[in-house]
């Protein structure tokens, strides 16, 4: 019988650094994940850093528009999404074993543009550890270095301080401004968000040594050749 890692590749993937450990999130990893939600994600007073107020959706377990149904969907989704034209990586965080937040990477068109977005949040009980950075190094790391990537990017919504000083520690640097789209509490409107960039001659690796695994199998399911490394 097939083992789950050789149905769905993406499983075996494996990224360490010292106590932080990133692996593609599974269902059995949803209880945890949706308590750290409800411990909280943005620190009081701050400004919602995303472009939805999806981590304040009324608590409603068992009902299909409220949190955690309204989420499930969206780590659902970004699970399905494995094409060559479009992959994304839903990456549980864990720091000494314990579920302390999300990295995503995902890309379109990857063989002709070798280049990845990439995105994260931590709960807020574990946030001012330095796990911010290590767990964004890491997806840096895989992207640059095992799946061929030119270059990463990303932005942050004006205000969110935190999430600009970990893209500097990581070696992001600026890459112009855009307005985009909010929508909170109910409503939609335009905010300021900074891009960043990351590429292998600005990318800060960690103090730490890197252990990955499970890059190979991942590269073959998304056709991932060679040629793009």
């Amino acid at each position: 019988m097939l083992t789950l890692e050789e149905i769905f590749p993406p499983y075996a993937l494996r990224v360490s650094c010292g106590p932080v450990e990133l692996r593609v999130l599974r269902d059995d990893d949803l209880p945890e994940l949706v308590e750290l939600v409800r411990s909280g994600v943005q620190a009081p007073g701050s400004p919602v850093p995303f472009l939805r107020d999806w981590h304040e959706e009324p608590w409603a377990p068992g009902a299909p528009d409220g949190f955690p149904a309204t989420s499930l969907g969206w780590w659902w989704q970004q699970r399905s999404m494995f094409a060559p034209d479009q992959w994304w990586l839903a990456l549980a965080v864990r720091r000494d074993g314990v579920l302390v937040g999300m990295q995503d990477l995902h890309a379109e068109h990857f063989a002709q543009v070798r280049t990845v977005e990439t995105g994260s949040w931590l709960g807020l009980a574990h946030q001012g550890r330095g796990t911010g950075t290590v767990m964004r190094q890491l997806a840096v790391g895989l992207a640059l270095d095992e799946l061929g990537a030119v270059a990463c990017e990303s932005g942050y919504l004006e205000g969110n301080r935190a999430s600009a000083a970990v893209s500097h520690k990581v070696g992001y640097v600026d890459n112009g401004r855009a307005r985009v789209v909010q929508r909170v509490r109910g409503h939609a409107v335009g905010v300021a968000e900074q891009r960043v960039v990351v590429t292998p001659a600005t990318y800060v690796r960690p103090s730490e040594p890197v252990v990955v695994e499970g890059a190979d199998a991942l590269r073959r399911f998304l056709s991932i050749g060679i040629e793009a490394r």
